[in-house]
């Protein structure tokens, strides 16, 4: 991203921001958010919200009348955006309170077959072996996830969670901002992530927006992909409900640098002897499919 569009990119969502920085205007949006009956007219939507000053009401309806708030011949009801917003903060509020765990997990460490724990403090999901400190999972989550659900739960949610945000990133999107998300092939060692467990090479997903990234083993990449989802479905693993801990890191795939100009790689999954190995190229394309039992 130029610093150009990166400075109008800020300056926008300054503006955004400072729309939303008065109570009166966060009432509406709540208001406009929890309504059954929208549109509402401009007398039911100041009623709900409680104001009793017209003019001060109006003035911040329509602050936020074409970017959080819709006008139509009817009344006023939520654009997108407002939505969003009002996700926002209902994804940062939970009446549980932020630290959980430690939790035990089953199976043991892919590692060195010692106990794993989970545990969730400052809105971050741990899964950690208590032996050998390797984290399997450490990925933020928002506390609002975790609402409505008991605390022996909260593993299998997590677990649920970070896979729809591994599948958002596949498709390319930033799983902060929506923007574009584009994954590379990274070697360990070219950068900081070195603290969880990776092969010669992993996987790292950026965004030029936001500045957010997402790492992760290079298998997690293609446990979607039709050829592995097939593979190990011959074998009686069903990938459609991999636990992180458990499916995914037990049926880590070999990874094999190939090449280091462009950057290649070989994934090989295994299972019972048999072998899937996908050839992939450094912007994580897959180029070609090898199973040689099935030729």
């Amino acid at each position: 991203m130029s610093n150009d569009s990166s400075s109008a990119v800020e300056s926008n969502a300054e503006s955004a921001f400072s729309l939303l920085a008065d109570e009166t205007r966060l009432a509406i949006v709540r208001a406009l958010a929890n309504a059954t009956d929208t549109p509402l007219t401009f007398s039911e939507l100041r009623e709900r919200v409680g104001t009793i000053d017209s003019g001060r009401f109006n003035y911040h309806l329509g602050k936020l009348t074409g970017r959080f708030v819709e006008k139509t011949d009817d009344g006023y009801e939520l654009r997108l955006a407002g939505q969003l917003v009002f996700g926002a903060i209902l994804a940062g509020s939970y009446s549980r309170g932020d630290d959980v765990g430690p939790i035990s997990l089953d199976p043991p460490c892919p590692m060195c077959d010692s106990a794993v724990e989970a545990t969730y403090t400052d809105e971050r999901i741990t899964v950690q072996c208590t032996e050998c400190g390797k984290p399997l999972v450490d990925i933020g989550i928002p506390p609002g996830v975790f609402e409505g659900y008991d605390t022996e739960e909260l593993p299998a949610v997590a677990d649920r969670y970070t896979r729809t945000l591994f599948s958002q990133a596949r498709a390319g999107f930033c799983i902060t901002c929506r923007g574009m998300f584009e994954g590379r092939l990274v070697r360990s060692g070219d950068d900081s992530h070195n603290d969880v467990i990776f092969d010669d090479v992993h996987a790292a997903y950026s965004c030029d927006r936001c500045n957010d990234e997402l790492v992760t083993g290079v298998g997690m990449v293609y446990l979607d992909h039709p050829a592995v989802v097939s593979f190990y479905y011959d074998h009686d693993i069903d990938l459609s409900q991999p636990h992180l801990w458990g499916t995914a890191w037990r049926t880590m795939p070999d990874i094999e640098t190939i090449s280091d100009d462009p950057l290649r790689a070989e994934v090989t999954f295994e299972v019972d002897d048999d072998t899937l190995t996908l050839h992939i190229d450094e912007d994580l394309n897959v180029l070609d499919v090898a199973r040689p039992s099935a030729e």
